[in-house]
C-alpha cells in the first residue's frame, strides 16, 4: 500500500469513526483543546496521544472538543506497526483514540461525549 493510499485509508476510517477530518489547517473552534497526535492508525482511524510535559493526558481526555494535528507521514497501518514505532521507549501514558467518547452502561442508551470529548477532529498536515 503506498503512504498515499494509507492516508486516505486513515482519513475514511476516521471519518466513520466520528473524527471531523480536516486537510492542513486546524478548524478555529472557540475553547477546543489541541494536541499533537504521535501517529495515526489507518486501520481504524484512530490517533495515538502520548502523555508528556507539553502534552497533559488532561487536554484530550476533559475537553468538551478536542482536535488533534497528525503529520500524515506518522500514519502507520495498525498496532503491530505502532508497537513496533514505539518500542521500547513508552510514554506514561499512551492512549488511542478512535472517535468521540461513547457510552451504552445506562440503560444500553448510546450516550456520546460521557466520558471524554464529545467533539473530536483530526487535522491531517503535510
Amino acid at each position: 500500500m503506498t503512504h498515499a493510499s494509507l492516508v486516505e485509508t486513515f482519513a475514511t476510517a476516521a471519518s466513520a469513526a466520528g473524527f471531523r477530518v480536516h486537510r492542513g489547517r486546524p478548524p478555529r473552534i472557540e475553547g477546543a483543546a489541541v494536541s499533537n497526535a504521535s501517529f495515526g492508525l489507518a486501520d481504524t482511524g484512530s490517533v495515538v496521544l502520548a502523555s508528556a510535559p507539553d502534552e497533559p493526558r488532561s487536554r484530550h481526555l476533559l475537553a468538551d472538543v478536542h482536535v488533534s494535528i497528525l503529520s500524515e507521514v506518522r500514519i502507520l497501518q495498525g498496532l503491530p506497526e505502532l508497537f513496533a514505532a514505539v518500542g521500547d521507549d513508552l510514554p506514561s501514558a499512551l492512549a488511542i483514540v478512535t472517535g468521540p467518547s461513547r457510552s451504552a452502561d445506562i440503560e444500553q442508551r448510546l450516550v456520546v461525549g460521557v466520558h471524554g470529548p464529545r467533539e473530536v477532529h483530526v487535522v491531517l498536515v503535510p
